[in-house]
């Protein structure tokens, strides 16, 4: 019979080489995980677990296709084709009508493999079954261009031509749960993605120090994580203001540790946070030797400032294949737009520093700023999120910032008629033309005359990196906060 919607899901060696009860509790967490990911996407689905295996039943083949290789704990799957009783005649009679035009006129081979006692060994079930497809095609067993594979389980026989890889690792929350500290960029990312693949349920941290823009796309990174791995979890990110705690401490602390300083200070929040989430490890990006704060000196250094155990899945892996597994994972185009804000500027960076040292340093820092960040902290539920709400919640703004560029993208004769004190004014096309020339540390504020330009270019740039934002409204409501805000009291 046909078996359109079937597939067997093979553990990951994680699981299999666990003892048995160890195993039947790793592997109903990964049953819940894969019914998790199939009904986010709305298959329904049913699974049954045995011989080792799931088998899982889905009304949408091909999204169930696309979710199962995504799921940790699976370490490979394969759609069934057919399935019939374990009897050597019925399994002949199956191969031949699934499989005969399948092999025509292509190099095969007939793999069996058996659980189980049978009245056949499983060489020969393979003649058998070879016998049936011989006058379709050639025997290749060294190099075949199609294998069919068929599993007798028990009872049943289910026939195959794909083993497809799964995520492999251990099912998501099987391990616990983690913060992972995340900066948007590729390896913080790829840390919190390698935990998770280790069984261990992540929240993120955002230590902001550039505003609403970063914000929204280290949030997107958060999301395509939770949206694409993370079945079965709920991960939430929390975001902390540390604008007031990196000025106070670029005002008292030596510049050449203000890094190892800053990373402490990571450290100390995620802790605190990390407390009240039942939170056992703390996860970071860190890569020995990869920047100044990563030398096995300044780690040392730094770890203390945490009250529980530092993971840094990344520390032996050089750039390289940390830009590859964000490749994989899906998150390198986002990350790779995003600046690194949290490299201060500093042309001296300590290399080698000690935790006395580094305490010494993070004593001058007022104590009630990391309070007040982490008492303000701020948690978005990635799964809920929606990009709508994304748009709007880290598009528009209402004030110009400090320091921003006002660019005014109204024809030249409506900015000569009026436009904000300050502002330069640029065309639409030539904003696109010639944003790669832009500072990337300074923030941007965009108007037209209906909001909509605006908009649309701020949203582009901050695609691409920047701090850009569109003050909400047209010109008529622009106008009309600042005539209203430069009437005297």
């Amino acid at each position: 019979m046909t078996s359109r919607g079937l597939f067997i899901v093979r553990f990951s060696a994680d699981l299999s080489t666990k003892s048995g009860r160890t195993r039947g509790r790793f592997a109903q967490v990964l049953q819940s995980n894969v019914l998790a990911a199939l009904s986010q996407a709305g298959v329904r689905a049913r699974i049954v677990r045995s011989h080792g295996r799931l088998f899982v039943f889905a009304n949408d083949e091909a999204r169930a296709r696309a979710l199962l290789g995504r799921v940790f704990g699976i370490a490979n799957f394969s759609p069934v084709a057919a399935r019939c009783g374990a009897d050597l005649d019925d399994m002949a009679r199956t191969v031949e009508e699934h499989f005969a035009r399948t092999v025509e006129g292509k190099r095969y081979a007939v793999r069996v493999r058996r659980t189980g006692h049978h009245p056949f060994s499983s060489v020969d079930a393979e003649r058998r079954l070879g016998a049936v497809l011989n006058p379709h095609s050639t025997v290749d067993l060294d190099d075949p261009e199609v294998t069919v594979h068929v599993e007798v389980l028990g009872n049943d026989a289910y026939f195959f031509a794909e083993r497809l890889e799964g995520a492999g690792g251990l099912p998501l929350g099987s391990e616990g749960r983690a913060l992972a500290l995340l900066s948007g960029g590729f390896d913080s990312a790829v840390a919190a993605w390698r935990m998770m693949r280790r069984g261990v349920a992540v929240d993120f941290l955002f230590c902001n120090l550039a505003g609403g823009a970063y914000e929204r796309q280290v949030i997107q990174v958060a999301k395509v994580l939770t949206d694409m791995w993370a079945f079965g979890g709920s991960p939430r990110i929390f975001v902390a203001d540390f604008n007031e705690v990196v000025s106070d401490m670029k005002a008292h602390v030596d510049p050449s540790l203000w890094q190892v300083v800053l990373k402490r200070l990571m450290y100390r929040t995620a802790s605190g946070l990390a407390g009240r989430l039942k939170a056992q490890a703390i996860v970071t990006g860190e890569a020995l030797g990869q920047v100044s704060s990563q030398t096995l000196s300044n780690l040392s250094a730094i770890e203390p400032a945490a009250d529980r155990l530092v993971l840094r899945p990344l520390v032996g892996l050089d750039k390289g294949e940390i830009m590859a597994q964000a490749r994989h994972i899906g998150t390198a185009l986002l990350s790779e737009r995003i600046p690194e804000h949290c490299a201060l500027a500093n042309r001296s960076p300590a290399v080698r520093s000690t935790a006395r040292a580094a305490a010494a340093e993070e004593a001058k820092t007022d104590e009630q700023a990391l309070k007040r960040a982490i008492a303000d902290t701020r948690q978005i539920d990635l799964a809920t999120v929606t990009g709508a709400e994304l748009r709007t919640d880290y598009l528009f703004v209402d004030e110009v910032p400090e320091s921003a560029l006002v660019i005014d993208c109204q024809p030249k004769a409506h900015y000569d008629r009026w436009h904000l004190p300050g502002a330069v004014n640029r065309s639409p096309q030539s904003v696109i033309r010639d944003m790669k020339r832009f500072d990337k540390r300074r923030p941007y504020v965009l108007y037209c005359a209906f909001g909509t330009q605006s908009a649309h270019l701020a949203e582009i740039m901050q695609q691409y990196g920047y701090q850009a934002y569109a003050l909400r409204g047209g010109i008529g409501a622009i106008r009309k906060r600042h005539d209203h805000d430069a009437e005297p009291a």
